[in-house]
């Protein structure tokens, strides 16, 4: 149905977003700044160095939490900012 790529790449812009919630919890969630895709890549801005550093190094396994949950492998890296 969504024929225009724009809208599917919102589309899957904003079902990344919902599964980086779920995936994360609402702790992190409520400390994200700013989320974003681009191509293959998330980029997460968070308010917390703490965050940053506890994402950071569990990178890889919030990388397949969240392909798992979108059921497809879309997201290659991860930025954390």
């Amino acid at each position: 149905m969504l024929r225009n790529t724009g809208m599917k790449k919102k589309y899957s812009e904003l079902e990344v977003i919902a599964c980086y919630n779920r995936t994360v919890g609402p702790y992190i969630e409520k400390n994200t700044r700013e989320i974003w895709l681009k191509n293959t890549t998330l980029i997460v801005k968070l308010d917390s160095g703490v965050l940053k550093q506890e994402l950071s190094a569990a990178k890889s396994k919030l990388i397949d939490a969240i392909n798992q949950e979108l059921g497809i492998r879309l997201i290659e890296e991860l930025e954390i900012w």
